[in-house]
């Protein structure tokens, strides 16, 4: 029983963290149908600021997080602007090279200021709490507190305030938003920027437990991405549950049958939901 609470647990936190991601994702995916490859790298960035706030500039970390979100937030908008907005007529294909490269240029960037692999401090410090004979770290408690707060939060951004109406509608129909006078450009802005904002604080929450350096976002995208196709892709309440079944079943694997097949199951998610069911657990067959 012990071994079970002690997996689930450590489960629940890391499909946590792979439904940040996927919620950042499909934010961005909704409202432009772009599959945006740049997104393990506002996942990184968001680490990255607060490790630097915290040990070079000794902010403390409950002012750090909040202001690493941010600046994740303004690089989102930035990269819209920059990468994005002047790309909206060009072909799709061009759109997605755009996120890759943009991903390879921030990489570099902070490659250029440091390529150590440096821990971020833990939230709580690394003391551990026991249930019976289990035994919890507070960062998996902190991290899963984390996603359901953020979820809470966009859920009332969305369905009880004005701007979550107009997101709402530009993920459902964007020249309809146009047609009302919905600056669409500007949406796209606070979709991005709200997509790397939520990639920010996975990777933050990620941190503690892993090694901060440039290319910790990578495997933390593709991990996200099974929790979309397995939810559901492009739904809101797939990637929040398949980012947890995810992280679910790369813990279960992990510790019952193997760390080696731990490290593949959550990719062996995206091929098997395809072959069986493609449209995921929340998604709807389309109809040719």
């Amino acid at each position: 029983m012990s071994d079970f609470i002690q997996v689930a647990v450590s489960g629940l936190a890391q499909g946590a963290i792979y439904a940040l991601v996927a919620l950042g994702l499909t934010l961005v995916y909704r409202a432009t149908t772009v599959m945006n490859f740049m997104h393990g790298e506002s996942f990184m960035l968001g680490a990255f600021l607060t490790l630097v706030m915290v040990t070079a500039w000794k902010i403390p970390m409950l002012l750090a997080i909040p202001l690493a979100v941010l600046g994740v937030f303004l690089v989102g908008i930035l990269v819209d602007k920059v990468g994005f907005e002047p790309l909206l007529k060009a072909p799709h294909l061009a759109q997605v090279f755009a996120t890759i490269a943009l991903s390879f240029i921030i990489k570099g960037i902070v490659r250029f200021f440091t390529v150590d692999e440096r821990p971020l401090p833990a939230i709580m410090g690394f003391t551990v709490l026991r249930f019976g004979e289990a035994v919890v770290r507070p960062q998996d408690l902190i991290t899963a507190s984390a996603m359901l707060v953020a979820t809470l939060f966009l859920a009332y951004v969305f369905w009880k305030t004005h701007i979550g109406l107009i997101m709402r509608a530009g993920t459902q129909t964007l020249r309809g938003c146009a047609l009302v006078g919905i600056d669409v450009k500007r949406l796209f802005s606070l979709m991005w920027g709200v997509g790397a904002g939520l990639g920010a604080l996975a990777g933050i929450m990620a941190a503690p437990m892993l090694l901060v350096y440039p290319d910790m976002g990578g495997r933390p995208l593709m991990l996200g991405w099974a929790g979309m196709t397995l939810g559901g892709f492009g739904t809101f309440p797939g990637a929040i549950v398949g980012g947890v079944l995810v992280g679910l079943l790369e813990v279960a694997a992990g510790f019952y049958v193997s760390t080696t097949l731990g490290d593949v199951a959550g990719f062996a998610v995206i091929l098997i939901v395809l072959l069986i069911r493609p449209q995921g657990i929340f998604g709807s067959r389309e109809v040719s």
